[in-house]
Formats: C-alpha cells, sequence, structure tokens
C-alpha cells in the first residue's frame, strides 16, 4: 500500500517538474528572441551612425561635431551589448 502512495507522488512530481521546464524553456527562447533583435538593432544603428560620417564632416564641425560625437560614444558603449558571432 505504501508503495502506491510513494508511485502517485512521484508520479505527481516528475509532472510538475516536466511542466515548469517546459515553461522555462518557452521564456528562455523568448528572452533569446527579444536580446538577437536588440543586438540587430544596435548593429544598424553602429553601421548607419559609420555611413552617416563617411566623409568626417559632422565629426569635424564645431557646432555640430561634439553632438555627434556623443552619439558616437553612445554607440561604442551599446556595442558592447552586442551578440558576439
Amino acid at each position: 500500500m505504501g508503495w502506491i502512495i510513494s508511485t502517485i507522488i512521484l508520479t505527481i512530481t516528475i509532472t510538475a517538474l516536466i511542466f515548469s521546464l517546459r515553461n522555462l524553456l518557452i521564456k528562455n527562447e523568448k528572452l533569446e528572441d527579444f536580446i538577437a533583435k536588440q543586438s540587430d538593432a544596435v548593429n544598424e544603428c553602429d553601421v548607419r551612425i559609420k555611413q552617416i560620417d563617411t566623409r568626417g564632416t559632422f565629426s569635424s564641425d564645431d557646432e555640430i561635431g561634439w553632438f555627434f560625437k556623443e552619439v558616437k560614444k553612445i554607440q561604442e558603449a551599446l556595442n558592447e551589448f552586442t551578440l558576439k558571432q
């Protein structure tokens, strides 16, 4: 009689653990997709900033140069959060 109760408890525990593991896996996959999208967006911004100032016009201009340099610093900080391939 004791082994029946033990089997029932074990079955319920294993079922709960499988359900929890499945839910955690789904959440993890969603977060991986989110991180990949953010990484792509940061990379696209980096490419665009480099395209904008290919001739160095913005960097050398006194009035807008300081702002553009600050934007580049922010972009460099964001580049550290991209996924490395």
